[in-house]
Parts: structure tokens; sequence; C-alpha cells
């Protein structure tokens, strides 16, 4: 089948503007995704300046802040290091016998409870262990004996948690006594 120059020049001019049709719907497209990429560009552009300061601002508090974190990681080293990581009794009893002796003190009992861990605030657990020392002596001796307790050296992860002392009439043969609790504690770290 043969077509005819006028059939061949609508044919052509039918495909011509089809495609040209889809140009342009092509175009349009473009033209409309072009605009809404220049819309989004601009609206991060006005929002660069602002998060470039923020950012700034951030950096500017990451430094004092790192210190803190240095300076709180120090104190918690030096604040583990304070706490023995056992409380062998023995030894503090050894320490209570001398202090005591030191004191002219004599000693009339001394108990110690068994360790048992302690969790305080969900964050740090330790062992506590408890004494309780009873003391015969003069009053001044028991009260230096407290003093040797709360500020020595050997005893700095301790708190005396009570003193009571009974002292008899003047007319009363008998010499003054003390009870003292003692709290130790221990931290087995992490």
């Amino acid at each position: 089948m043969r077509l005819s120059k006028t059939a061949w020049f609508i044919l052509g001019t039918g495909v011509f503007i089809i495609a040209l049709i889809m140009l342009l719907v092509f175009n349009s497209q473009q033209a409309g995704e072009q605009e809404r990429l220049e819309e989004d560009l601009s609206t991060y552009q006005a929002l660069l300046p602002q998060l470039t300061s923020e950012r700034e601002a951030l950096e500017n508090q990451l430094t004092p802040l790192e210190s803190q974190l240095d300076e709180a990681t120090l104190s918690l080293s030096r604040s583990k290091a304070k706490f023995p990581d056992e409380v062998e009794s023995i030894e503090y009893d050894e320490e209570l016998f001398m202090s005591a002796q030191d004191c002219n003190l004599e000693i009339l009992s001394l108990t110690a409870s068994e360790p048992h861990e302690r969790l305080e605030e969900d964050i740090i657990t330790y062992t506590i262990t408890n004494f309780e020392i009873e003391v015969r002596g003069k009053v001044a001796d028991m009260l230096a004996f407290v003093d040797i307790i709360t500020t020595g050296g050997y005893f700095n992860s301790a708190t005396v948690e009570m003193v009571n002392m009974e002292i008899p009439e003047p007319d009363e043969d008998e010499e003054p006594t003390a009870t003292i609790q003692l709290t130790i504690y221990s931290y087995e770290g992490e």
C-alpha cells in the first residue's frame, strides 16, 4: 500500500505535533520541579546561617562540658580511691584496739556485722560493714577515741552513727562507758 504525499504530510505533521506536545508536557513538568527545587534551596539557604550559628554555639559549649566531664571523672576516681575494696574486719578490729589502747580505754565488747550491699540512687553499689564498740574509761579519753575514728586517716571511709555514753554519778565507783556504732563503707567497683 502506497500513501500519497498528502497522507505522508498529514502523518508526519501528526507525529510532529504529538512529539511537540510530549516535549511541552515534559518541559512543563521540569519547570515545576525546578521551581520547587529553587524554593527548597532558598528555604535551606535562609536556614543555613541560623544552623551555622547554632552549631558554633554548641561547639563553644562542648569545651566547657568536656572540661566538666574530665573534672567529674577525676572526682569519681578520687572518691573511689578513698573507699577500700573490702572491709577486712580483723584489720579494723586491730586498729580499733590500738586506738583504744592509745586513748587509755578498755574495750568491753566489739562486734562486726557481715558486710552487706547497698544501692545508692541506682548509681553506686557499695558494701557496708557495721561495728559496735563498747569501751570503758575516762570521758575525755572516750572523746579522744571518737575523734580518732572520725578524723583519723585509717577510718576515712567510716561514719560514726551513734555514741551513747553512760556516766555514773560521782559517788559511784564505776567508770564511764560508751557504746559507739560505726559504719564502714567499701566500694568494689563496677
